[in-house]
């Protein structure tokens, strides 16, 4: 049940709850997503092979002891999903000599995921033999746009337990592998517990924890995340193991997985786009699949920078812990920092256009809207206001964006030759000379503290049919992902003053409800008493309490050259 997974304020700085945060979340945290970092505590370099192994493993490994059916009954491994909503359980390793090649084996690797009897993705991962016992170099696409990042991996056979007819009922297996600059050490780093029997006893995981520390390997099992359990009882209950001899399915080696995308690229491109595993719980709560396949490209493009990567999994795995900790939507906003361009445009064709999913109304706790109430100065003159401004004051009743530290604010005369990057509004056609540019930036707080800088560019002109113009104005603009309009009213324009200030209130409306702001301008990161005084006074008389606006922390803010993250 998603119906509760997560509820914003319907801010424009706000992912939109629920339903979609799940599908997203989806998204983020697929295994082919998953960033293969090596945990903090890891050594400067990878052990070598022989090294890890037991004397019993050097000496005596037969591969042919090593074929069967084996069961994942824990792991430390960053391609492999761990974390709510999306974890993934009956990991199981089919190993088999390779038919057509005696110098490699194949591993049919395979996890369930989801609600149920889940969805089960195969992996049809191969393997070289080398010349020396329970030593192999695994091969994983580095071409795939679902795992670029990682290509051949040494995997060890660290030891194994032998069972009464001289097989192996168990093996512990070690992958390692280090950054192209060895200087920079160790990039990925990962533990395999494999068992004949999908649940064990205690003592016999116990045993392969003493024997996996008496190689030197302690350090990754008790790292960050430390090990992971597999639930193995699920797919025993609901009989959803795959076929031993499954196909591959949404993983695994490079020839398959570039048909596989020349397909899906076909498949769009001829109207008859199928929805891969993946995506799934997009597809499940969108209008069409086709309308997702629209989006599919920009997806792609995130998927195949890095940067990007990083960012969705990150918001994704903030999501999970948000969820947990029952957090408030302005605690949840947190998730969604730093912005990145890539996502948000993935996230604004799934939402706003051409808009595939509908985007869930929570209960908003802000003011009614007062535009109607609060006329506005009607000497208000766009082209005074022209250049470089600090946010000083914030309503604490609208957004919460208006409070943060580090605010700065600059208008400029749109351009119709270097108009705002897609997804951002164009003018209507002949009112370009109309329009303004507004761009505010500032720095906000990510999950863990961290401050980011952030931006917020749009078009700012007079509403339709020029209505109460000038005190009067339209915003429109892109943040997050998601559109936004601004109803603003220039409470008092006093840009022409010894110290120049201007009061603005506005009105905003997004697909998942209506908000409001405040905020007062000024030429200088911090105004004067005087100032302070005049401010609070013509709050006053327009209705507000100005004991409800904050002071911002301009301390940090220097004017800076616009980077325009829309």
């Amino acid at each position: 049940d998603t119906g509760g997974l997560l509820e914003t304020a319907a801010c424009p700085a706000m992912l939109h709850g629920s339903l979609l945060a799940a599908a997203v979340w989806a998204v983020a945290t697929a295994p082919w997503l998953a960033s293969a970092e090596c945990p903090e505590g890891c050594p400067r370099r990878c052990p070598t092979q022989a090294e890890v192994q037991s004397d019993f493993v050097r000496s005596n490994f037969d591969i042919a002891k090593f074929w069967g059916t084996f069961y994942e009954i824990a792991f430390h491994d960053s391609t492999q999903p761990s974390a709510w909503p999306i974890k993934a359980a009956c990991q199981r390793s089919v190993k088999s000599q390779h038919p057509g090649d005696p110098k490699n084996y194949k591993d049919l690797f395979s996890l369930n995921e989801g609600p149920g009897k889940g969805l089960n993705v195969v992996c049809d991962l191969e393997f070289n033999i080398t010349d020396k016992p329970g030593v192999f170099k695994g091969h994983w696409s580095g071409h795939s746009i679902f795992n670029p990042n990682l290509t051949d991996i040494d995997n060890t056979v660290v030891d194994v337990g032998l069972a009464a007819n001289g097989t192996y009922n168990w093996t512990l297996e070690f992958q390692c592998k280090e950054y192209d600059d060895p200087s920079i050490g160790i990039r990925f780093a990962a533990l395999n517990f494999y068992h004949k029997k999908p649940v064990i006893d205690q003592w016999e995981l116990d045993l392969m924890m003493d024997r996996l520390r008496a190689r030197g390997l302690g350090w990754i099992a008790e790292t960050t995340p430390g090990l992971t359990m597999v639930d193995q009882q699920k797919c025993i209950d609901k009989g959803s193991y795959p076929a031993l001899d499954a196909k591959p399915y949404l993983c695994g080696q490079k020839a398959v997985q570039e048909q596989k995308q020349k397909q899906n690229l076909i498949q769009v491109e001829s109207g008859n786009f199928t929805c891969p595993g993946f995506l799934k719980p997009i597809c499940d709560i969108a209008s069409s699949v086709q309308c997702v396949a629209s989006c599919v490209p920009l997806l792609s493009e995130c998927i195949q920078d890095t940067a990007c990567v990083a960012n969705l999994k990150d918001m994704g795995l903030c999501m999970a812990e948000m969820k947990r900790k029952n957090a408030s939507a302005d605690e949840t906003q947190a998730c969604l920092v730093p912005d990145n361009k890539k996502r948000s445009n993935f996230v604004y064709c799934l939402m706003d256009d051409p808009g595939c999913v509908k985007v869930p109304v929570p209960p908003s706790t802000y003011p009614e809207c007062q535009d109607e109430q609060i006329a506005g100065d009607s000497s208000f003159n766009i082209p005074n206001v022209f250049g470089d401004w600090f946010k000083v004051k914030g309503w604490k009743k609208g957004e919460i964006v208006e409070c943060l530290p580090c605010q700065q604010v600059k208008f400029w005369r749109y351009d119709p030759a270097t108009p705002l990057p897609w997804p951002s509004p164009k003018p209507p056609a002949h009112t370009e000379d109309m329009y303004s540019v507004i761009s505010s930036s500032w720095q906000e707080a990510d999950s863990k503290g961290k401050l980011w800088p952030m931006n917020q560019t749009s078009l700012w002109g007079p509403r339709p049919g020029r209505q109460g113009f000038p005190a009067k104005e339209y915003s429109l603009g892109i943040m997050f992902g998601i559109g936004y309009k601004e109803k603003y009213t220039v409470v008092h324009d006093g840009s022409s003053d010894s110290e120049p200030f201007l009061v603005l209130y506005a009105c905003g409306v997004t697909k998942q409800g209506e908000y409001v702001s405040g905020l007062v301008l000024a030429k200088t990161p911090t105004i004067s008493a005087a100032l302070q005084d005049k401010v609070a006074n013509i709050l006053t008389a327009s209705g507000f309490d100005a004991a409800d606006w904050c002071d911002v922390d301009n301390s940090c803010a220097e004017p800076s050259e616009v980077s325009l993250i829309i």
